[in-house]
């Protein structure tokens, strides 16, 4: 007779990742302020110190990937554009993304076991969960749309929609899995697309379903369950039309309206593109190298024709006039190895990734918290997924 097998025991949860999922909890907190500094900087530090002493304490079992790479050269070539304008604002930008790619590095670098991925996804659910909380209890509205405020510090409509993008996602994957009490994945679906609603954010509804319809196309390789997705997605639709919509106020409905979108050229965006490719243009230097971090804030602030203190509301033209055509080809570097990283065995970052490039075509960002967040799970490495790559290889 066989003997009997011994069942595998779960890995404990290491300190590290319990770190990762701290720093990952922070997230709808950025806009708070204490006396230290932010409180996401206040807590980035500690973290910081303390993964790279278990790094030299040889603690960690450690993978580099493309991404790591990638986002490496871009921050290098960022660090060099100071040369082409230096004040103290590019500085600061420069100096965070730096803070932000050695946390970066030190979070996603190490080898995760799969309990660990499931642990830092409970995280990100409980992210979305506080989120869905903090617009519920939002009371204070300016034209209609609820204005967001943390502890306090008011956040931005747009940019807030981001916290949403992985646990939605993982809402879908385990509605797709069949979870015990999946029901409640699915209120939390419903109330994440009501909190975002209650924004008025159109670039965050897009953002959300851009990443949604990447995952559903695919990322579910059953047909079976594809049409199951879909049904349930079907089903979800029609109670936000038919059900949430009509509880939001008139002003907020006609936002999402096609007529709304072309009569403000996306709330005065269009102009705002406009004006950075013309005077990017204008010079073929500048159409290479750029014309500096955060000069497209002071060319928008010299345009008589764009409202004062417009920011230019798109990554890639932002990018593309501050750094020019060779520091966008280092961060869609950055982006491709992004979705393709994990594209084989941890689909659903790759598509939270996909997302949040919907939402950059709308918001501008150097250090945005969701976008380096999420480059950080597409950047991480897990025990099953590296054994999956070898007998691949």
């Amino acid at each position: 007779m066989a003997p009997a097998q011994i069942p595998k025991q779960k890995s404990k949860i290491s300190i590290d990742c319990i770190l990762a999922g701290l720093y990952f909890f922070c997230l709808p907190f950025t806009v708070v302020e204490t006396p230290f500094g932010s409180l996401l900087k206040v807590v980035s530090i500690p973290i910081i110190i303390i993964l790279l002493a278990r790094l030299f304490m040889g603690k960690s079992e450690i993978s580099l990937n493309g991404v790591h790479l990638t986002y490496a050269l871009y921050i290098l070539y960022s660090f060099a554009c100071l040369l082409t304008l230096f004040t103290p604002e590019a500085y600061t930008i420069v100096k965070d993304m730096l803070l932000g790619f050695a946390t970066l590095m030190l979070i996603s670098m190490r080898v995760y076991t799969k309990e660990e991925r499931e642990f830092l996804e409970w995280v990100w659910l409980i992210i979305g969960a506080v989120c869905i909380l903090i617009v519920l209890f939002s009371r204070e509205v300016v034209d209609e749309r609820a204005v967001i405020r943390v502890l306090g510090y008011v956040e931005d409509q747009n940019q807030f929609c981001a916290y949403f993008i992985i646990a939605s996602l993982l809402c879908i994957k385990r509605l797709f899995e069949r979870r015990k009490l999946y029901f409640i994945y699915l209120i939390i679906l419903i109330l994440c697309f009501y909190a975002i609603l209650r924004t008025g954010s159109r670039g965050g509804l897009l953002g959300i379903l851009a990443g949604i319809a990447a995952y559903i196309i695919a990322g579910i390789q059953s047909k079976k369950a594809k049409f199951a997705v879909i049904a349930a997605g079907l089903a979800i639709i029609l109670i936000v039309v038919f059900v949430i919509f009509p509880m939001l106020p008139e002003t907020i409905q006609a936002r999402y309206t096609f007529d709304d979108v072309v009569e403000t050229g996306g709330s005065g965006r269009v102009a705002i593109w406009e004006s950075l490719l013309k005077y990017t243009f204008r010079e073929p230097e500048r159409i290479i190298f750029g014309s500096g971090i955060l000069s497209s804030f002071d060319i928008l602030e010299n345009d008589p024709n764009i409202q004062r203190g417009s920011m230019a509301h798109n990554s890639f033209i932002q990018i593309f006039s501050d750094q020019g055509a060779l520091g966008l080809l280092f961060f869609l570097f950055v982006i491709a190895f992004c979705i393709i990283k994990p594209w084989k065995t941890e689909r659903i970052y790759s598509c939270a990734f996909i997302s949040l490039l919907a939402f950059s075509m709308s918001l501008t960002f150097y250090t945005f918290k969701p976008y380096l967040n999420i480059m950080m799970m597409c950047a991480m490495s897990f025990e099953d997924s590296l054994s999956v790559r070898e007998k691949q290889l």
